[in-house]
């Protein structure tokens, strides 16, 4: 400002620093609303997170997990966790951990999804092995449903299981190369028919991880590399697909499992979003519960989930080595966002 007088560099100064200071509050006040005016469904509402329960640690020990990948609850109202190891961990209602094995093939280890069965037998999906195994739940191996094959009836990564008691159904989605599908058998393991193809088209499946059926029979199958849920009705006619690829509401970042709860509300876990997205069976977005990270009500690249029959939403919280079990009594009492 060479050639100026001191008066008016002066009075420079000061309209500079006044409007520095005026931009600096007023890009206050627009964060301050920003924050103010961020949408809820990022977060686990509030009186959620109080009522998480948290099972389990790192660990190879009875109530320890490594990596749990596959959860089912029981009509007892015990419930069963797979882990990466290929340990099957059967634990009281109250999460008291009762008994554990090892699937006796395990050397591959990473079965995902089981269901029970009416006659009490569990049904695991043992995934890198290519076949269904139905066993008790002390370990004894009652028979193989198909096994390591393209053929119909048959798998390649069997990945999920899901039963109908109502009608007579067994669910199993499966994937790799390229014989991404959904088989339906009849619950004592009698081959009916097999739908879907690779790819992305509205019909077609990549890498489906989970499959839940509502009180309809309609059928809905985590199609996580498609980012979609995709519905269908008992002979595999697609219905619709909901959600798209993307960390806002409605949307999904690999969905890898799914569970119809009370008023056939839908639970989608997602492994890349650490979250729970509810949605009607209509596919309409309902919240989001959870969020990344390690306290309770978080998740890290949570694998699997089911509503047992005390209507409590279990999740395997996978990266984090443990179960999270969350009551869903105040879900029909809070409005839809």
């Amino acid at each position: 400002m060479r050639g100026l007088s001191r008066p008016i560099v002066l009075l420079v100064t000061v309209v500079l620093v006044t409007l520095g200071l005026a931009w600096f509050l007023l890009a206050g006040v627009r964060s301050n609303a920003s924050a103010a005016t961020e949408p809820t469904f990022y977060k686990t509402p509030d009186g959620f997170a109080k009522k998480w329960k948290v099972l389990g640690k790192q660990g190879t020990n009875l109530g320890e997990f490594q990596q749990p990948r596959g959860i089912v609850g029981l009509k007892d109202g015990s419930f069963v966790v797979l882990d990466r190891a290929a340990r099957v961990q059967h634990l009281a209602k109250d999460g008291k951990p009762l008994s554990v094995f090892c699937m006796k093939d395990h050397e591959l280890g990473n079965p995902k999804g089981l269901c029970e069965l009416p006659n009490k037998h569990l049904l695991i999906c043992d995934t890198h092995y290519g076949r269904l195994v139905e066993m008790t739940i002390e370990g004894e191996i009652i028979k193989f449903w198909g096994h390591n094959g393209f053929e119909p009836g048959n798998f390649t990564h069997p990945m999920s299981a899901a039963i109908d008691l109502t009608r007579g159904f067994v669910y199993i989605v499966n994937y790799g190369d390229y014989t991404d599908c959904v088989d339906k058998f009849s619950i004592d393991g009698k081959y009916l028919m097999r739908w879907g193809t690779f790819g992305t088209e509205p019909t077609q499946l990549q890498r489906p991880s989970g499959v839940a059926v509502d009180s309809e029979g309609s059928v809905y199958v985590a199609d996580s590399c498609n980012h979609r849920i995709s519905k269908f009705d008992p002979d595999g006619k697609l219905i619709k697909n909901f959600g798209e690829m993307g960390e806002a509401p409605g949307q999904l970042r690999y969905p890898y499992d799914v569970a119809c709860g009370p008023g056939d509300l839908l639970y989608v876990v997602e492994f890349n979003n650490h979250r729970v997205s509810v949605f009607d069976k209509e596919g309409t977005f309902m919240r989001a519960i959870g969020g990344p990270g390690i306290r309770d009500g978080e998740f890290r690249n949570p694998w699997s989930l089911t509503v047992d029959v005390n209507g409590r939403l279990m999740v395997s919280d996978t990266a984090n080595f443990r179960v999270q079990i969350l009551e869903l009594e105040k879900e029909k009492t809070v409005s839809k966002i």
